[in-house]
């Protein structure tokens, strides 16, 4: 047998020894990495290092297809992936938000260019966090809904029609808390109405008592809809 062959026959080996084994490979290298994270880590420092050029032209080379596998395994991991960062940050919160000053002192200006053409594109989307963040931080988000996916969606899709509305009609439009955020009314979906940018401004914080009324009814029943 020539060598060309035995390579070949020793590479379909070793495919048919993963794949038939593939989860106690995994856990016998989760298991080396945990036991040896310094080593590991000095080891893969020291390969880049070595191989740093061949490295980034082989990135460089595959860029759209690694963007595509990441898309790819981040859609197939979704919820994997938010545990294993959850855990992450939970142990290492020190340690992640002094990276984030760090990459942001070093980025400044990337940085806010990147926000301003983030908002720019989407900005339905950043509507929608800023009025989440406001109402987190004046505690008035119900509990019920709080870590709700389909509250979640519910509240961009508002935003996002607020937004088709202004480009349809080229009026300002607002997304306006019926039971203003002021008078202690929820940040909730259930709450929110979209209006002219000039009619939310002219009409305050007043509230009409019947609207009041049936939005802490619809709140008694919160479960039942979600």
């Amino acid at each position: 047998m020539s060598h060309k062959c035995k390579k070949e026959a020793k590479k379909a080996y070793n495919k048919a020894y993963y794949e038939a084994n593939k989860e106690k490979l995994k856990a016998r290298n989760a298991a080396w990495y945990h036991a040896n994270k310094e080593k590991a880590a000095a080891y893969r420092s020291s390969y880049y290092q070595a191989n740093k050029e061949a490295i980034q032209a082989y990135e460089k080379a595959n860029k759209e297809k690694r963007k595509v596998w990441r898309a790819t395994y981040y859609e197939a991991n979704k919820e994997k992936r938010k545990v294993w960062n959850a855990t992450y940050y939970e142990a290492n919160k020190e340690k992640v938000k002094a990276l984030r000053v760090a990459y942001y002192q070093a980025n400044k200006e990337k940085r806010r260019a990147y926000d301003k053409d983030y908002y720019e594109a989407n900005k339905d989307k950043s509507a929608a966090k800023v009025a989440r963040r406001k109402a987190l931080k004046i505690k008035q988000i119900p509990t019920q809904v709080r870590d709700c996916p389909i509250e979640k969606k519910r509240l961009y899709q508002t935003y996002k029609l607020c937004s088709l509305f202004t480009k349809a009609t080229g009026i300002p439009h607002h997304v306006d808390h019926m039971w203003p955020l002021s008078d202690g009314g929820p940040h909730w979906s259930g709450n929110l109405q979209i209006i002219t940018a000039e009619e939310n401004l002219s009409k305050h914080a007043i509230v009409d008592p019947n609207i009041k009324a049936t939005i802490q009814e619809m709140l008694k029943d919160i479960k039942d809809a979600y």
